[in-house]
Parts: C-alpha cells; structure tokens; sequence
C-alpha cells in the first residue's frame, strides 16, 4: 500500500525538538542499537518503469522511502512509545538527456529541477507517531508492503540507451520519545547519512520500427499496395498505428486509398519513384521507413500469329496467289492477364516482301509480295510508347513462274559444267531443280546441276523444278516446271573464250 508523504507536523514542535536533541546528541550516538537498525540498507530504493518504451511514451520515475527499513521494532523501546519519528531525505539526480521533464510537476511536488545542468533537487520529510498529533503509527511500517514514495513522469524524446548512474541521496532521522525527564530523554534518537549512491537504472527508448518491400513493380494503369511491417525491440507496441505516406513524384503514381499501414496507390506514368512511411510518435518525433522503389512500366506485348511462312505462286489455272496472315496484338501485365483497357498501336514491316493491307490497334493482315531473304519483321508499337514494340517473323516464299533454259555449245576443256538456270521473277526464291540426261547419255552426264563432258557430240537434258506439294493442302500451291534444253560437245577447247557461240537448232 502506498502512502502520501506527510507534511512536517507544526514549524514550532520541530524547532523545539530539534534544540532538544541537539542537547544529547552524544547519547543517541552511543545507543543507535537501539530502535534504529544497524546496519541500515535499502532505506532507499528508486525504480524507472517500465525499461523500454517508444518515443514520446512516459516513463515513471519513482523513490520509495522505506522506513521500515530504518526502525528496528525488535529492540529498545516499544515504537509506539515515540511521540514522533521524522525523516528527512534530500535526492540529488541527474536526468538523462533523453527525457523531458514537466517542471511544473516537479514543483508541486517540491523539487527543483534545472534544465541546464539537468538535476532534480530537493528533500522529503516523513514523520509518523502519536495519532493524537495527527500522525500516522510508527507501528504501521512494520509491514514491508507500506512506504511512502514519490513518483515524477517523465517523457522520451529521441531514441537510445539511457542510464540513470549519478543519484544520490542523504539524510537524518530524529525519534522523541514520549517519556518525561531523563529516563525517556536516553531513549531519543537521531542518526544521520552523508551520501549514498543510488544504484544505476537502464531505459532504452525505441523509435516504432517500419518496415517495407525493397521494390514494387506495376503496369501504367495499373494499381498495387505497399504494406508496411511494424515492430519494436523491448517496448510495448502501441494499441493503434496510423502511417503517413509520402510519395517523391506523384507523377508517377497516386494515392488512391490509405488504411492504418497499407497504402494503395495507381500507376499513371511511366517512370520512378520511391514512397516512405512515416509514424509520428506522441511527441512529434518521427519514425521512418526505408523507401521502396515504385517502377512503372508499360504491359507486355505479345503477337500470335495464324502463319509464319507466306507464299507467293502461280496456281494452276494460271492466276497468282499471294497468301495473307493475320496477326494478333496483346498487352499483358502480371500473370499473362490480359489488359482491360489496351493501348492503340501501329504496325509497320521492315522489307517489301510483305505488305500490311488492313490494320487496327490489336489486329493487322499482312499479305506477301514477293520472296524475301530470310525473314521479314511485322513490328507493333504502341502509338504514344514508340519504344514500346514486339515483333513477329514471317518468311515469304516465291516460286518461280518461268524457268530460262536455252541451249548450249561446250567444248571438253569446259568440263565440269555448271548450267546456268535463270528464274523469273527474278525474286523468286524457290529455287531447287533437278536435271536429267534423257539422251546422249554417253555424251555427258549431270549431277547436282553440274554437267559432266564424257564425249564429243549432243544430249538432251531434262530441268524439273522443286517439288513444294508438301506444304500445301491438296489441290492447293504452284505445278512444278518441267523443260528441256541441248548440251552440243564439240573436241578440244574453245576457240573463242568469251564469244557466245551462235543460236542454232541441233536437230
């Protein structure tokens, strides 16, 4: 149970006591065994509760007086045979720099404090005895439960480890006993303490720790949430936390929504930024997170094509096909969704070899015109993020309409040979032939479309071109060319190197 400190009783009683017992001060020198404990320890105690707390929380700072711990209600006289018992003890503390103290607290309750050099002064009178002076029993301190005490709060102002080491406190303890004459004179009582050391306390003080994503990645459009993880070491965490938010360039993105430690925001630019939470403690102070780094991007593009080779040919009744192929733009974010709202885009084709002949922001038919070499790129872009692209490859394929095979004088230093097959168009790119001997088979041979002279006189070679019936439905794609041409072997070496030997019909 605790106690209020008890106000000196009467200013003319406590001078009269103290001229008196100033008088036998030898005699209670020589009987402090008696009513006084001997040794004394732990008259006073001083606690700060609790040890941890966060930034602008209160901590209390409190010394018990435990005059229990004084008396000895053992030996000597019977305590109730004192007229009074007064204590007086006078606190010297320094208050570490990371607390506020509440002056006017301090001076009601009949401190000093000094803000510049940081101590908290001043003494405190404790008196028991006789009831019929007011007082309260000397016999009630026998229960180690009852002190009297005197709390101050104070308040943490930055983050850190602070320790209470340079308390002290000192004292004199007076006893009059009730007795008259000399006999109760030899049992008065006075003992006095120069100085003791408070023994050390240890209070850290937290700021409320926040933690972030180190990265948030969104769409443009797109909305996402950073949630934040809030923890203390030691301190007790507080009921409600409530985070402010700030964004560096709210161009990029936007608060949307805000709840106690989520934030909710809309990506409206393609760019970064970087967001940071912030609690502000009871005292103003703030705790900060680390930023997270918000990228905006724009969605994913991908294109699905319906082919990725084109041909272009002459069918069988003799009309010319150019295959068309239709390709389809998506835009993408997270987990291949697909976007509610897509961007226009444009498309364009790197080569001549195609042609778009239709196009929309998610669609474009592109149609073949002639062979390519390798493959053509059909580019989608969108229009307001040109560098934004995706490409898809489409080979084209020509097949020649014409096949050139005129006829041939060589003479048997020419051998091997190779026939010069010309097609038409010219950027046909279906190329493939073969070639046969169908007479005059000791006279040459062919292979490869190399001829190989055997001996003077004439053959007849066949030229078939590629076969390409394979990819094509059936009844579908170009016929093959078939066609012949005279190879004339003449003995020895060409008379004329570089002179075309004159068009004649060998037969």
């Amino acid at each position: 149970m605790k106690r209020q400190l008890r106000s000196k009783y009467g200013f003319l009683i406590v001078i009269g006591m103290v001229l008196l017992l100033f008088a036998y001060t030898s005699t209670f020198a020589n009987n402090q065994g008696i009513v006084l404990k001997n040794p004394i320890s732990d008259e006073l105690e001083r606690k700060v509760t609790p040890d941890a707390v966060l930034v602008g929380e209160k901590v209390k700072l409190e010394y018990r007086f435990a005059l229990n711990n004084v008396l000895d209600f053992e030996k000597g006289p019977n305590i109730n045979s004192y007229k009074y018992v007064e204590w007086a003890v006078t606190i010297n503390e320094t208050i570490p720099e990371g607390f506020e103290v509440n002056k006017a607290e301090v001076e009601k309750k009949g401190l000093v404090y000094s803000s510049a050099t940081r101590s908290l002064t001043g003494t405190v009178e404790i008196m028991c005895g006789k009831k019929n002076l007011g007082l309260e029993s000397c016999n009630e301190y026998k229960n180690e439960a009852f002190y009297d005490s005197l709390t101050l709060e104070l308040t943490a102002t930055k983050p850190g480890t602070f320790q209470f080491t340079n308390g002290r406190f000192s004292y004199s303890l007076e006893a009059d006993h009730a007795g008259n004459g000399n006999g109760s004179v030899k049992h008065d009582r006075s003992i006095s303490d120069p100085g003791s050391k408070l023994p050390s306390s240890t209070v850290t003080v937290e700021a409320l720790n926040i933690k972030l994503p180190s990265e948030l990645n969104l769409y443009l459009n797109e909305t996402g949430n950073v949630n934040a993880e809030i923890s203390t070491v030691k301190a007790k965490m507080p009921s409600t936390v409530t985070l402010k938010w700030s964004i560096v360039n709210p161009e990029v993105v936007k608060q949307t929504n805000a709840a106690k430690q989520s934030l909710s925001v809309e990506a409206l630019k393609v760019g970064t930024t970087t967001i940071q939470a912030v609690y502000v403690h009871s005292n103003g102070y703030e705790s900060k997170s680390q930023p997270v780094t918000v990228k905006v991007r724009l969605p994913d593009l991908a294109i699905d094509s319906t082919d990725k080779v084109l041909w272009v040919y002459q069918n069988k009744s003799g009309s010319l096909v150019k295959q068309q192929a239709v390709l389809n733009l998506t835009q993408l974010i997270g987990d291949n969704q697909v976007v509610n709202n897509p961007f226009d885009a444009t498309w364009a084709v790197n080569s001549t070899a195609l042609s778009i002949v239709s196009s929309q922001s998610s669609t474009a038919t592109v149609q073949a015109e002639h062979g390519s070499t390798g493959n053509v790129s059909v580019i989608a872009a969108l229009t307001k993020y040109p560098g934004q692209t995706e490409t898809s490859l489409i080979e084209v394929k020509e097949y020649p309409q014409r096949v050139a095979t005129p006829n041939v004088v060589l003479y048997m230093s020419d051998s091997p040979y190779e026939y010069p097959v010309k097609f038409w168009p010219e950027t046909a790119n279906v190329t493939g032939y073969g070639l046969t001997v169908l007479e005059g088979k000791d006279v040459l041979k062919a292979e490869n479309g190399v001829l190989t002279l055997v001996k003077p006189g004439i053959a007849k070679v066949g030229l078939v071109t590629q076969d390409v019936s394979a990819s094509f439905e059936a009844g579908e794609g170009p016929e093959v060319i078939s066609q012949t041409f005279y190879v004339q072997v003449k003995e020895g070496a060409d008379p004329n190197p570089g002179t075309a030997e004159p068009s004649t019909d060998f037969y």
